[in-house]
């Protein structure tokens, strides 16, 4: 009896001295997003699963108290995110070398019919050429060209209809650049759960205030993510 005492009391003093892992949590939920973000629930839907999973397990087990077996889920989720997130990006490169192969065999093919049709050109008899007087030069009307006005950059956009966050980035009035859509993707979470999925009518902040260590990061993670 003593024994069983002594296992209780152990017991309730381990699970008061634990924590609930906010740290934990927040960088799992953050793994998973990025995965989602990248593409992992088509590419790699069977560990992004798993990683959704564990920390829906992870949630509840942190609302009952349970902060110990939610730091075993965290790790789960966290461990899966990642291997969906490498299976996404790894079977991305497989589709971009993929392209780039069969625009290289069409380049290719392209070249060979062209070489066959000087071939079969070369074997013609040759015409006889009318050669016809030049016509007198005629001096070419001088023309200004218009001068555009400057473009006034924004702070907010409307999404026009078929819009996607790439083209909204490639806007002269944003940032003409659409590589850059990473930016408005992280400046409105609060309205964008799928960066492939925005509407028609949604306004969006355009951040301003990036150094150019922020830009160069958000167009390499445009190459990674290969969204667009």
């Amino acid at each position: 009896m003593r024994l069983l005492m002594t296992l209780v009391v152990g017991m309730v003093l381990l699970t008061s001295c634990a924590k609930p892992p906010v740290a934990e949590l927040k960088d799992a939920r953050s793994s998973v997003a990025h995965a989602y973000a990248s593409g992992a629930s088509r590419l790699a839907p069977e560990m992004y699963q798993l990683a959704s999973e564990n920390l829906r397990t992870a949630e509840e087990l942190v609302q009952k108290g349970r902060y110990r077996k939610a730091e075993l889920s965290l790790e789960l989720a966290q461990d899966y995110a990642d291997k969906a997130l490498r299976l996404t990006v790894e079977k991305k490169k497989q589709q971009v070398l993929a392209q780039q192969k069969r625009a290289t065999e069409q380049r290719l093919a392209k070249q060979r019919a062209q070489a066959e049709l000087l071939r079969k050109q070369h074997k013609k008899p040759a015409e006889k050429t009318v050669v016809a007087k030049p016509a007198p030069p005629v001096a070419p009307a001088v023309k200004r060209a218009p001068v555009a006005p400057p473009v006034k950059l924004v702070d907010k956009i409307e999404v026009a209809p078929g819009e996607n966050l790439s083209m909204i980035a490639a806007r002269p009035e944003v940032y003409k650049d659409a590589m850059l859509w990473p930016l408005i993707y992280k400046a409105n979470r609060d309205q964008i759960k799928d960066p492939q999925q925005i509407f028609p009518g949604q306004i969006f902040l355009i951040p301003r205030d990036k150094s150019p260590e922020e830009i160069e990061a958000a167009r390499r993670e445009a190459v990674e993510l290969h969204l667009f």
